[in-house]
């Protein structure tokens, strides 16, 4: 007896950028390789949290980084256009990808750049790539690889599959940080950002455990 045989083409995995890392290259890396402490941030480019964050207490937790006491690593989620339409979480993380392609630098300037410029969540202007672009060349991130990666949304697939990664990951909210066990705070109880010498303190005690 003859069996019928799929003509299906088996899926392709997600062009996956360079310069990631962890399980399928789906977390995002800053600073230096090796046996560092982590400190893990999950994150949604939509997220006005995430940008109060990044603005009261970005270059303090940049700073770790770039002296060698720890490395960075980003998890990104993209929830929000889900509970709230439209694209713009995917479309930015996407941009994200083609950022971390070109390297670690390029990636840190569009990331804070997307925060400062980061519209209010109930506004989708992130789902558009030429919004992201003009976001890009404010900071002189307008290589040509890295437009054409934007523009064909090269990285959408990869980008599904890092914000498919964090709905497994446990995690319920962002911005979450984490030092190895330790949960760094970033806000009062009041939802107010904490000033930056309080995640400082936060994170040397983490350190020294």
């Amino acid at each position: 007896m003859s069996q019928q045989t799929s003509s299906q083409p088996l899926p392709q995995q997600p062009l996956v950028p360079a310069h990631t890392t962890g399980d399928s290259g789906l977390v995002i890396p800053y600073g230096q390789a090796g046996d560092l402490p982590v400190l893990a941030l999950y994150e949604d480019f939509r997220c006005p949290y995430c940008a109060a964050l990044e603005q009261t207490s970005g270059q303090v937790i940049r700073g770790f980084a770039d002296a060698g006491r720890l490395r960075l690593e980003y998890h990104f989620a993209a929830f929000l256009d889900g509970m709230l339409g439209g694209r713009g979480s995917a479309t930015a993380l996407s941009a994200a990808g083609a950022a971390i392609n070109e390297s670690q630098a390029d990636f840190k300037t569009l990331h804070e750049a997307l925060y400062a410029q980061q519209p209010d969540e109930s506004v989708d202007s992130y789902g558009d790539p030429s919004v992201l672009l003009r976001v890009a060349e404010s900071t002189g991130l307008t290589a040509p690889a890295f437009r054409e990666a934007v523009s064909s949304g090269t990285y959408a697939p990869w980008a599904a599959s890092v914000a498919d990664a964090f709905g497994r990951s446990g995690v319920r909210g962002t911005p979450t940080v984490r030092l190895g066990e330790t949960s760094i705070h970033g806000f009062d109880r009041t939802g107010r950002p904490l000033p930056a010498p309080e995640i400082t303190t936060q994170i040397e005690a983490a350190l020294t455990r």
